[in-house]
């Protein structure tokens, strides 16, 4: 009986998945110095990308680009005041009484809006295919008064932030025949500044630690890449950045208390929950550091339960392994009254890595990204529309985030390993790219099923507004489940 056979229960085609990852890794990912050793097999191919010509210092006089010599600044559906990154001079604004803050104000409006067709099956024997064209639009409106304070205010009138209820027209599936979903709920409203820049007249001399940054109001929250949170919340936070401490050139605190709308995995909001975080950053001179804590105090009589959540990570370059770049992170969650069914509240740990590195002569990247979960691992606050706690991982593992269409391996964490690994390459001066990825989930607890996955995602932009997206998948289940596939088109609007 061979190790994969003993360690894995068996499945030889996720040791051939995994063998295959790694050997592509350790293929491309060699040193920028390996060219001059002599040309190997693969270079006739590799990279997929445009080959990029590596520039040394110039000893000429390169004159200095003005207007007329870059590419025009592509304008926001609305701007007032002082035009978005545009040259010329600003307005000098005016002071606010008592306070002695300088304000310019500035009102900029802009939306993004996604169209897709798109059409997938799942693995699950009762439902059928689902085919639709669906459209969700997140339409902002910035108050700028100076350069650290605005209010932001998103609206995203043609979904309500669940999987089921957006705009769309379903061809085919369990819902056919057209869904309005119009709305004007508000997604997003903060208030965000600096107490120092906002009341100047407290410290004249500048010496004073009131340079404080704070936010207030409804807003998005992300931290550990999305695996601890990534949720939007009512709540109210405060940030300290660039303390002085020892062997650190930035160390950051930051703490939030949020009253509302923690979405607690389960696709419906609780307004009982509190959530308390706190986030702390350090830039050392080998890795930069995130330690974040979260207590969530989950008041609900039916669906809820206490939690306490701990992240750490590490992010650096490994020059010893041809300059690599690796991302280390441990994520635990601990449910504090009982567990609760499926991915609301669990106890568990999830440990993931991330592998990257240019290849030679390129833009192109390749990458290799494992995870290990070790019990029912869970977030403390997730959207009803993204993935899971691997959303992050691969294209494979994450959610469009629009309409029915989920992720094409099931991002949850409970006793499972697995692995993505692709090559994304860049053509046209990045206004081009593909990514080609495989991936594998495997549950070592024997309680679900596996996953290997094959994909693809193919991006090219139109203009200076436009993006056509292009993805494609196929995922093998085992448990007597059935394989599932799907492809999508999207037309992205930046305006």
């Amino acid at each position: 009986m061979s190790v994969c056979h003993r360690f894995f229960g068996g499945p030889g085609r996720w040791c051939f998945a995994l063998g295959f990852a790694v050997g592509l890794v350790l293929t491309l990912a060699r040193p920028a110095y390996a060219s001059e050793k002599g040309e190997r097999w693969y270079d006739s191919f590799w990279p997929l990308g445009d080959q990029v010509e590596v520039h040394t210092l110039s000893e000429e006089y390169i004159p200095f680009k003005s207007v007329g010599d870059i590419p025009s600044r592509p304008g926001l559906m609305l701007e007032l005041g002082d035009p978005f990154l545009d040259t010329g001079n600003l307005y000098e604004g005016f002071e606010v009484p008592l306070t002695g803050a300088v304000w310019q104000p500035r009102l900029w409006s802009y939306l993004i809006n996604r169209t897709a067709f798109q059409s997938f099956d799942d693995s699950t024997a009762s439902r059928k295919r689902d085919t639709e064209i669906a459209n969700r639009m997140d339409l902002y409106v910035n108050l700028q008064l100076t350069g650290t304070e605005k209010i932001l205010l998103g609206l995203r009138p043609f979904d309500n932030n669940q999987p089921g209820r957006f705009t769309r027209n379903t061809f085919s599936g369990s819902d056919d025949g057209f869904q309005n979903e119009l709305n004007f709920d508000i997604e997003t409203l903060f208030f965000e500044g600096d107490v120092g820049s906002l009341f100047p007249k407290l410290d004249q001399a500048g010496i004073k630690p009131i340079d404080l940054g704070f936010t207030v109001g409804r807003q998005p929250i992300t931290f550990q890449e999305g695996i601890i949170i990534n949720d939007t919340v009512d709540a109210v936070g405060f940030v300290r950045n660039n303390l002085v401490f020892p062997n650190t050139s930035n160390l950051r605190i930051s703490g939030m208390w949020a009253w509302d709308r923690l979405d607690r995995n389960d696709r419906s909001r609780s307004s009982d929950a509190n959530m308390f975080g706190l986030f702390t950053f350090a830039d050392a001179d080998v890795s930069s550091y995130n330690f974040d804590v979260i207590y969530v105090d989950d008041n609900a009589n039916d669906g809820g339960g206490d939690g306490l959540y701990v992240g750490l990570s590490a992010i650096q370059r490994i020059r010893a392994w041809g300059g690599i770049s690796t991302a280390f992170r441990v994520n635990n969650s601990i449910a504090l009254d009982n567990e609760i069914g499926g991915n609301v509240v669990g106890d568990g740990s999830l440990i993931t890595g991330e592998f990257s590195s240019l290849v030679h002569g390129s833009d192109d990247i390749m990458y290799f990204n494992p995870f290990v979960s070790i019990g029912n691992y869970t977030q403390a606050g997730r959207e009803a529309i993204i993935g899971g706690p691997l959303a992050n991982t691969g294209i494979l593992f994450a959610s469009p985030n629009l309409s029915t269409y989920g992720a094409e391996i099931s991002p949850f964490t409970d006793d499972v390993l697995g692995f993505a690994a692709g090559y994304q390459a860049f053509w046209d001066h990045h206004r081009r790219n593909l990514i080609l990825e495989i991936a594998a989930k495997h549950d070592y607890d024997g309680d679900a099923f596996d996953s290997y996955g094959i994909g693809f995602q193919l991006q090219q932009a139109v203009g200076q507004h436009v993006q056509l997206q292009l993805e494609g998948f196929h995922a093998i289940n085992t448990d007597d489940r059935n394989d599932n596939t799907g492809a999508r088109f999207e037309i992205l609007v930046v305006y």
